[in-house]
């Protein structure tokens, strides 16, 4: 998700238009950057800089600025995909917590972030600053993510789409490189 845009609050027109879609970066592109899976009702990304090991985000293939928006069967698959991603980086990373944040401040489109916690994180016992990713992940930490997805999905008889995915193990699915 892009993370360096200012609040346009102020700016109402420009506001207006970034809710409703017409000047959303993420409907603009036809997709967020930094897709690892597509679910049946969103795309999870995983950017190669994360405050996090195991940071992910659920951003709603439909554009909505507030959960409720969304028609009720939209919303219950987008619910369902960001408790099935949820689930699948708990299993991967085996952290003490999982976070969830919605915000759309800068964005209004919504999205999860999806932030595993652990003892010593950087972040530890304060809120996360996404502003400062501290983590850069390689090309085999997105196949450790995008694996734990697909395992998550097959257990439920269905697939990832998208590509493919490797279940590859390395680090004990942490990140390789503290930035």
């Amino acid at each position: 998700m892009p993370r360096n845009r200012k609040v346009a609050w102020r700016d109402a027109e420009g506001w207006a238009r970034l809710r409703d879609g017409t000047a959303c970066p993420i409907c603009k592109g036809g997709k967020p950057k930094d897709v690892v899976a597509e679910l049946p009702a969103s795309w999870v990304t995983a950017p190669r800089k994360a405050p996090l090991p195991g940071y992910v985000c659920v951003v709603s293939k439909t554009h909505a600025v507030e959960p409720f928006e969304l028609p009720s069967k939209v919303r219950a698959r987008f619910w369902q995909d960001v408790l099935v991603v949820g689930k699948s980086v708990a299993a991967r990373f085996k952290p003490v917590k999982m976070n969830y944040e919605i915000h759309g401040n800068s964005i209004p489109h919504l999205h999860v972030h999806i932030y595993p916690r652990f003892v010593g994180d950087p972040f530890e016992g304060k809120p996360i600053d996404w502003r400062r990713p501290r983590f850069v992940r390689h090309a085999r930490d997105i196949a450790l993510i995008r694996g734990s997805l697909a395992a998550a999905l097959n257990s439920r008889g269905r697939r990832l789409r998208g590509g493919r995915a490797d279940p590859l193990t390395s680090n004990n699915g942490h990140l390789s490189k503290k930035v």
